[in-house]
């Protein structure tokens, strides 16, 4: 523990440095996001309760749930905009206190965005000890706002300075949560925010009661002091996992482990020859950890903000809220609005059962995506969203209760799932390390959704009664609304498509004359320019190894040559049958000399037929013609049966090709192992 703890806390390189403009000083801050622990803190950290028992990683889960409970009483704020509207205007119809709610969503995502870094750099213990004490601040300036009856004041209170308490809490637990599960990222972070949707099944019924029972001031003091209690006791037994707890960053799947291929000597050989390696591919460093041999990529919190991929990301995890936060802060009013004293439940039942909604969204989603895929999970709340909104507006004109208020639960639901998905989502793509400031940055897409999209919604509604003579019992008010939030819901889906979430699909390597390749809902397409290629040596990867082994070996002709004669008789012995066409025919990769046998062959245990391409490994002089004998093994990297390719269409020059599943598994892997490879030689 004490080595893991030196590690950790002596590497301060980069902090010490002065910070001679606000761009430097923006740029160190969202650099340095490393949390520095002592060895003494990191031993204290492993016990709660006074140092009595011992922290594990269940017990992190009901905290966090309960910490975001009290922090998702937010969405039970519709149950306050008539009385606050009567209490203040003396008109419950003034539709002014929904603002707050906008305000504080808003708020919410911009202080996550910007406290992210440092609650990164910080001990979960304190940043969640200072969201609690924010948050009980802005309960008590909006209380005393409302007994001046001044709205800025509420707005002021609640909804800005609430809000920053909100962010901070609720990036705080689900960073937590996510590093304390890293198998489980979906479950885990979907069951924490759970407590923030089902933050409304309670809180409807406790404000309905307060406001019965006390003054509007009243009632906010006691929730504030409710929340304060609650939230501070829960951040005094918030402990953050060991540091070896996570991988160093984002796992690469460099190969499908089959029961078969983990058995195989060659394939355990060849990681452990790896292990601790590192190499840059494509500007980004991959390493593989000593611990546990998988290759991982190194992302930096830089590199994670600046990609194309996060920002489209960001696109689909606003169009997704819209709706849900429109509907969340008008649901009450809404439907006394529309239905009148037709209403067939009481407000506060509907407002609770939407609670519910909203937390089982995030707890179901975040589960399911742990086996379906955080794409195709995140897709189907948009799609689900989308069919939601089109019946709505032939639902809406004719005034069915019960039609209208289970779509709304439903799209409820489908807004508490894309909430419970993105945290997984981000730490999947960009690494553990970098989850809390990409959460904080992503979670503004809910402060415009609250904002841009709650203030359009009134605006619309506005509009139309007091200029266009309409009321708000009309039901065109609200079906005029949702053409555009339709519009979003498409738009957030055509975005959700292009979004690259493995490395996989980041880093796939370039063939020659290639403009565009994408990844479109899980099939890949390239655009690239000169005639139809059917093997695989035209990825510019292969050819920079049959350089690097020309370099060695004389030149670029005398490898290939050198590796169509490799004795078919030593290959058998490896375990490859027959013979070993031409490089430029089967694909033979590369040949990296070096001292020594890199792989062990002579168990001449037969590889599996699923494998796509074999190590090998030859205790035997160089073919290679030219080659220095004091270098004589070699590793060669071959695909006897290279992929079909299939061409889509072909215009002049111009190619458009399906990257079929078979063709990506097997150049991945070469990719990986090509990089992986000579970075161990070139280090010998």
């Amino acid at each position: 523990m004490e080595e893991l703890a030196s590690d950790a806390v002596f590497d301060q390189t980069g902090r010490s440095g002065n910070v001679r403009s606000f761009k430097q000083m923006v740029l160190s801050y969202y650099s340095h996001t490393e949390y520095l622990r002592t060895p003494q803190k990191i031993r204290k950290d492993q016990w709660i309760l006074f140092g009595r028992v011992r922290c594990h990683a269940w017990m992190i889960i009901p905290i966090a749930v309960l910490s975001q409970f009290c922090l998702g009483s937010l969405y039970a704020w519709s149950m306050f905009n008539k009385p606050i509207d009567l209490y203040i205007y003396d008109n419950p119809e003034a539709n002014k206190a929904q603002i707050t709610f906008y305000i504080a969503l808003g708020m919410l995502g911009a202080s996550g965005a910007i406290f992210g870094p440092w609650i990164e750099s910080h001990s979960p213990q304190i940043c969640a000890v200072l969201a609690s004490l924010i948050f009980f601040a802005g309960h008590c300036t909006a209380a005393l706002g409302l007994a001046c009856r001044e709205i800025g004041m509420l707005y002021f209170g609640y909804g800005f300075v609430g809000g920053i308490g909100m962010g901070i809490g609720y990036v705080t637990t689900i960073d937590a949560v996510i590093k304390w599960y890293p198998r489980s990222r979906g479950f885990a972070s979907g069951l924490a925010v759970s407590g923030f949707g089902s933050g409304a099944v309670a809180f409807s019924n406790l404000n309905a009661g307060l406001i019965r029972a006390f003054t509007i001031p009243q009632a906010f003091v006691i929730l504030g002091v409710i929340n304060f209690v609650v939230m501070l006791a829960c951040a005094m037994l918030m402990r953050p996992p060991p540091p070896d707890y996570n991988l160093p960053g984002v796992a690469i799947d460099m190969i499908e482990h089959s029961a078969p291929e983990m058995q195989s000597t060659h394939q355990r050989n060849m990681q452990h020859r790896i292990q601790g390696k590192s190499a840059r591919i494509g500007g980004q460093k991959i390493t593989v950890g000593s611990n546990s041999g998988e290759p991982v990529l190194v992302v930096t919190l830089a590199q994670a903000l600046s990609s194309r991929d996060f920002w489209l990301l960001w696109v689909a995890f606003f169009v997704n809220l819209v709706f849900g936060v429109v509907i969340i802060s008008n649901l009450a009013s809404m439907t006394t609005n529309m239905f009148g004293t037709s209403v067939l439940a009481p407000v506060t039942t509907i407002v609770t059962i939407e609670g519910a909604f909203n937390a089982g969204g995030r707890l179901l989603m975040g589960w399911v995506s742990d086996y379906v895929g955080r794409r195709r999970t995140f897709m189907f709340v948009i799609a689900l969203q989308i069919s939601i909104v089109t019946c709505l507006i032939f639902i809406i004109p004719e005034i069915k209760f019960w039609p209208f208020v289970v779509l709304v639960w439903m799209a409820t639901l489908c807004y508490g799932g894309g909430v419970g998905v993105i945290a997984a989502t981000l730490a999947d793509m960009f690494g553990a390390p970098n989850m809390p400031a990409c959460h904080g940055v992503m979670l503004t897409g809910w402060s415009v959704a609250a904002i841009g999209g709650g203030l359009t919604y009134t605006g619309v509604v506005n509009e139309l009664t007091y200029h266009k003579g309409y009321t708000l019992s009309n039901p065109y008010v609200y079906v005029i609304n949702q053409y555009w939030i339709l519009g979003l819901l498409v738009c957030g889906l055509i975005a959700l498509s292009f979004v690259r979430l493995t490395p996989r699909e980041r880093m796939f390597p370039r063939v020659h004359g290639q403009i565009y390749c994408h990844t479109f809902a899980g099939f890949m397409f390239r655009l690239a320019r000169g005639g139809i290629q059917h093997g695989l040596h035209d990825y510019e990867f292969l050819t920079a190894a049959a350089q690097e082994v020309g370099d060695m070996g004389g030149n670029e002709e005398s490898a290939r040559d050198g590796s169509a004669r490799t004795d078919a008789s030593q290959l058998h012995e490896c375990g490859i049958e027959g013979p070993v066409p031409a490089a430029q025919d089967s694909a033979t990769i590369s040949t990296y000399m070096q001292e020594g046998s890199l792989l062990n062959c002579s168990s001449k245990k037969q590889q599996p037929a699923s494998e796509a391409f074999n190590y090998i490994s030859s205790d035997v002089r160089s073919v290679h013609s030219g080659v220095d004998d004091s270098r004589s093994s070699c590793v060669q990297l071959t695909c006897a049966t290279p992929p079909p390719r299939k061409c889509l269409r072909m215009f002049g020059r111009w190619r458009l090709e399906l990257v079929s599943a078979e063709e990506v598994s097997t150049v991945w892997r070469m990719y990986l192992s090509c990089a992986l490879l000579a970075s161990s030689t070139n280090e010998k």
